[in-house]
């Protein structure tokens, strides 16, 4: 099954979702003589006295306006600085709300160059030798014999290695993860698969076996042929909206489609509303992708469907297990 197919499998829901008047200038004052009768206008002669008397209440006035419009500056000013105050305090409360696990942090160690990655990934895909395991893998929970007895059977299960290309960074959990993608074919059929490289405290940048092989713990088959009540997953989810049986209400529950690329089968995966699983998918769904890959705890509820879950962590964002849960950040 293609990613292609995971994506059209599933019912992707999108949820979407005068300055100030002229400054016043108060009454203004009529100009001299315009109360008088029409005709002949009176003039006074002013004396020296009158004169001065006028130069000085315009030289008062000139400063009275000039401080009146300096104590306007600063006001201005005061209130800009307290604006830039709590728009700078908001900022700094913004950061301490976001969860460290979703902050990128600079590795360490940089990634290796394109080539380098490439040339590493086709050593990993060649290892059959129990002791040459460690070189190549950061192996999670999978022994060396567990590791090149699915390398052994990769072939039969994606079909015959035809090319590798490098993707990038793809860091998540905070850690630095470097993407290749495998492509195969088998029966005129393309498969990918991706490997997921990462440092490790040397800087040795190794693959994930178990992001690399999609571990699900039990497996599928124990989960949806012999009702498994718990297990482990990494799947893609994506958005959706079907609310039945004991997930019937969509004002507790969020609804997520859930599939995998090792199962024919379409899951649906509920988590309530406000939760820190809830808010973990929903940040990763807030960087605008339709579909994401995700390791997830689910467990079956009852009442509920074989086909439903409810899911109860979300371990890791992607499918590389950090050092903690992801959903950590988000209590």
């Amino acid at each position: 099954m293609k990613s292609d197919d995971v994506k059209r499998a599933f019912r992707a829901n999108r949820h979407e979702r005068s300055i100030g008047d002229a400054p016043s200038l108060g009454r203004v004052a009529r100009m001299a003589g315009t109360g008088l009768p029409k005709g002949r206008v009176r003039r006074k002669k002013r004396s020296g006295a009158g004169a001065r008397k006028s130069h000085f209440a315009i030289l008062s006035w000139s400063i009275l306006i000039g401080v009146l419009a300096l104590g306007g500056m600063g006001a201005a000013v005061f209130i800009w600085l307290r604006m830039r105050k709590v728009e700078a305090s908001a900022t700094a409360n913004r950061n301490l709300n976001t969860p460290e696990m979703v902050v990128r942090v600079a590795s360490k160690f940089p990634s290796p160059p394109e080539a380098e990655a490439l040339q590493l990934v086709n050593r990993a895909l060649a290892v059959r030798d129990p002791e040459m395991v460690a070189a190549y893998f950061r192996p999670g929970e999978a022994s060396p014999e567990e590791i090149v007895k699915f390398m052994q059977v990769l072939e039969s299960l994606d079909g015959i290695y035809e090319s590798s290309r490098w993707v990038g960074s793809i860091d998540a959990n905070g850690l630095s993860i470097d993407g290749v993608l495998v492509s195969s074919k088998k029966a005129e059929a393309m498969g990918e698969r991706i490997v997921f490289l990462t440092p490790n405290a040397e800087g040795v940048w190794k693959a994930d076996f178990e992001a690399f092989a999609r571990i699900v713990k039990p497996s599928w088959d124990e989960l949806l042929k012999q009702g498994a009540a718990q297990a482990v997953v990494r799947v893609y989810l994506a958005e959706d909206s079907y609310y039945n049986g004991p997930f019937n209400d969509d004002t507790q529950w969020v609804c997520y489609g859930m599939g995998s690329l090792d199962t024919e089968e379409l899951l649906t995966g509920y988590c309530r509303v406000g939760s820190p699983q809830a808010e973990a998918l929903r940040w990763m769904f807030s960087k605008g992708e339709k579909l994401n890959r995700a390791t997830l705890e689910i467990r079956r509820v009852e009442g509920g469907s074989p086909r439903q879950f409810e899911i109860t962590r979300v371990l890791a964002e992607d499918w590389v297990m950090g050092d903690k849960p992801f959903d950590e950040g988000f209590k």
